[in-house]
């Protein structure tokens, strides 16, 4: 996984080396990578409180992008990977403009998770999002059952978002709505996927400058806030989840 990661951040580089030939071409070319103190997702921890290396790669013409992101997350579950650590990959093509004279902005693409030693996660989500100002909201939908069923077909997941900067800081707050496709057959704990308001998430951040590179330090902490189930705990995608917090510092050209 080190070499794959040593790669990713070379290729970055190299990719911050030709963004100004590129974007006088009328192609913004766009590239930063970092490390958090955990890679959680959708409040589910994925690295077992370990360090995760993140970063993206991506290119845009006009309102249309194509990016690929990774970071390092769980130890394989197949067997013939033991010892390995997962590598995510998530390939996402998005569309994004807005309604002249509104102020009402819009995205609309897909994302392609995929991961390195564990393909039977693999899935795809399709999702479409509206702003206007400091608020937003974004609703995603798998339109695809993963291997391993963890993942179904239907699955609907909505972020409702605001941000605002005080004192140049950067603070967002976000409440995640869930509605799981229940399905026996797939999925043998259906009791731990419960419909209605998941998540909360809360992050400060701050951009400093330093020559032409933008660092950002942030704090980030997922609330899981939807009902207990007969064990106590919260589930979120079928695991336990508890209030996590995640100190990261991210780069980019």
């Amino acid at each position: 996984m080190k070499k794959i990661i040593m790669y990713i951040s070379a290729m970055l580089f190299a990719t911050s080396l030709s963004l100004t030939t590129a974007q006088a071409e009328g192609v913004a070319i766009s590239a930063d990578l970092g490390v958090a103190s955990q890679y959680v997702w959708r409040g589910v921890p994925q690295t077992s409180s370990k360090t995760a290396v993140q970063g993206d790669l991506g290119v845009g013409i006009g309102g249309l992008s194509a990016s690929v992101w990774f970071s390092n997350a769980y130890q394989s579950p197949a067997p013939q990977f033991a010892g390995h650590d997962v590598v995510e990959f998530d390939w996402t093509v998005d569309y994004s403009g807005d309604i002249a004279d509104t102020g009402i902005g819009y995205s609309v693409g897909g994302i392609g998770y995929t991961y390195l030693y564990d393909s039977s996660s693999n899935f795809p989500e399709l999702y479409a999002g509206i702003s206007y100002g400091p608020v937003s909201l974004t609703a995603y939908y798998n339109i695809s059952d993963s291997g391993n069923k963890a993942y179904l077909s239907g699955d609907l997941w909505i972020d409702i978002g605001a941000s605002t900067s005080i004192g140049g800081f950067d603070l967002s707050g976000t409440v995640s709505y869930a509605n799981w496709k229940n399905d026996t057959i797939n999925r043998a704990t259906v009791a731990n996927f419960k419909d209605g308001i998941n998540l909360v998430t809360l992050g400060v951040s701050k951009d400093m400058e330093v020559s032409d590179i933008t660092f950002t330090p942030s704090l980030t902490v997922t609330i899981p806030v939807i009902g207990k189930a007969a064990d106590g705990n919260r589930y979120i995608y079928g695991v336990a989840t508890t209030n996590e917090f995640v100190a990261a510092i991210n780069f980019s050209y």
